[in-house]
């Protein structure tokens, strides 16, 4: 991993910079590594901590430290949300009696949203961002090309592909849907920071990351990367040629996806198609051709859940507590509710679901910044296309419904990237405003 600390960082308005301040070697370097470690969660330790976990609780002292020595100060983005979240999670674990492990992710919650906070940081320095996305975009398109070959030579050690998940390989996430979600991400951040430089080698990793999605058999993630991929056409239509032609971009997905749903659906014998991939390409029966089965296995997740809900109370049952509840109430259908959304509710009460609802806004109107906004030219030449980095807060969106995200490390690294790029904006802004008070 190389960094760069020959990029002198931008300090706030009213701060001089100091020699100091582009002196964050350690944790410059220590992010860059801890973002090359996101890949690598099996086999996982105890409570499922990964080697990434290492490397986040030391870049959280770097950060203190170096934030400290050089009176920086320090933002919590997306504070308010989080805290409901955790406030809803620790008040129904308390009203509960939940065990140990509901105060673990309480612990998780906390973990993951300093990570995001001190990668903000890199407001202050710009080889903080650098060394995060280089190393991402490097690590994607690497580990995709190693998996891709594996998987193609079937050396099953390395994909983790098993008895139990049939031809689809999870890689070393130990699932294939997260894996999906890792590479459907590492596409956009590929994407928005043009990196590799050379337009020949960066086609070649998009088609790399590509491969290695579709290997993992997960139609939420090829979902999403539909989603992502109308999404980015639209915004980058939008910059390119103004207003008029991203909204005939989302008119035009719009109209096909309705005529496909009015006219196309109804005269389409999806159940033999799904019976004919299941017995076709093994890689087909196992994601296509279980469709059905998956979509009604999340159809009674939602029903249950939703019952659960209804009889329950308004505090929630506690984190990580779904799938002993449904146990204990005897449910014909016990599982986790693999869905942020319901499981919020159902975990954490209406306090967590307000905090998700904050949460959610809060990631919102930073996307919009990065669409509509300019970067300062040092982070845009780090960050060419900052509203493509934007399209991953709709696809993570699109993700919890069918996914558990918040506790995703990938998702949390993206967080901390787009909080540092909104407030360098913010800086950039609040002294072009002085400059002109001055004036």
């Amino acid at each position: 991993m190389t960094t760069t600390t020959s990029i002198q960082p931008t300090p706030p308005a009213g701060i001089v910079a100091s020699p100091g301040l582009a002196r964050g070697d350690a944790l410059v370097a220590m992010m860059g590594l801890t973002t090359c470690l996101l890949p690598f969660l099996v086999p996982a330790g105890p409570a499922n901590t990964a080697p990434a976990d290492a490397g986040i609780l030391l870049c959280i002292v770097l950060s203190v430290l170096w934030a400290g020595r050089e009176h920086l100060p320090i933002r919590l983005p997306y504070a308010a949300g989080v805290a409901g979240l955790m406030l809803g999670g620790a008040f129904a674990a308390y009203i509960s009696i939940a065990p140990f492990g509901s105060a673990l992710v309480l612990i998780q919650d906390l973990l993951l949203f300093a990570w995001g906070a001190a990668l903000a940081l890199g407001r202050h320095n710009p080889a903080i961002v650098r060394a995060v996305t280089v190393s991402w975009c490097r690590t994607a398109a690497i580990y995709s090309g190693v998996m891709a070959a594996a998987y193609l030579v079937g050396f099953n050690a390395l994909t983790g592909v098993s008895a139990k998940d049939g031809v689809r390989a999870p890689y070393t996430f130990g699932d294939p849907n997260l894996a999906g979600n890792y590479l459907v991400v590492s596409l956009f951040v590929i994407a928005a920071c043009k990196h590799p430089r050379s337009p020949g080698v960066r086609l070649i990793a998009y088609l790399l990351v590509l491969l290695a999605i579709g290997f993992t058999g997960s139609n939420g993630a090829m979902l999403t990367l539909m989603v992502g991929l109308v999404l980015s056409v639209a915004v980058t239509s939008y910059r390119r040629r103004g207003a008029v032609a991203g909204l005939a971009v989302l008119a035009t997905a719009a109209l096909a996806g309705g005529l496909t749903a009015g006219f196309v659906m109804p005269r389409v014998d999806l159940t033999q198609l799904r019976e004919e991939a299941a017995g076709s390409v093994p890689l087909l029966r196992d994601s296509f051709g279980r469709s059905a089965n998956s979509s009604g296995e999340r159809a009674t997740i939602v029903r249950e859940g939703a019952n659960l809900f209804l009889q329950g109370d308004a505090a929630g049952y506690g984190p990580a507590r779904t799938k002993a509840t449904l146990e204990a109430t005897h449910a014909p259908y016990v599982k986790e509710a693999h869905n942020d959304y319901l499981a919020t509710l159902l975990e954490r009460g209406v306090i967590g679901g307000i905090g998700l609802l904050v949460f959610g806004v809060a990631v919102f109107a930073r996307c919009l910044r990065l669409v509509f906004g300019n970067l300062p030219k040092t982070y845009a030449e780090l960050v060419p296309r900052p509203w493509l980095l934007a399209v991953v807060g709709p696809v993570m969106a699109t993700a919890a419904g069918f996914y558990e995200v918040l506790h995703f490390r990938h998702l949390w690294t993206w967080l901390g990237l787009v909080a540092a790029l909104v407030l360098a904006m913010q800086d950039q802004h609040d002294q072009h405003d002085q400059h002109e008070v001055a004036r």
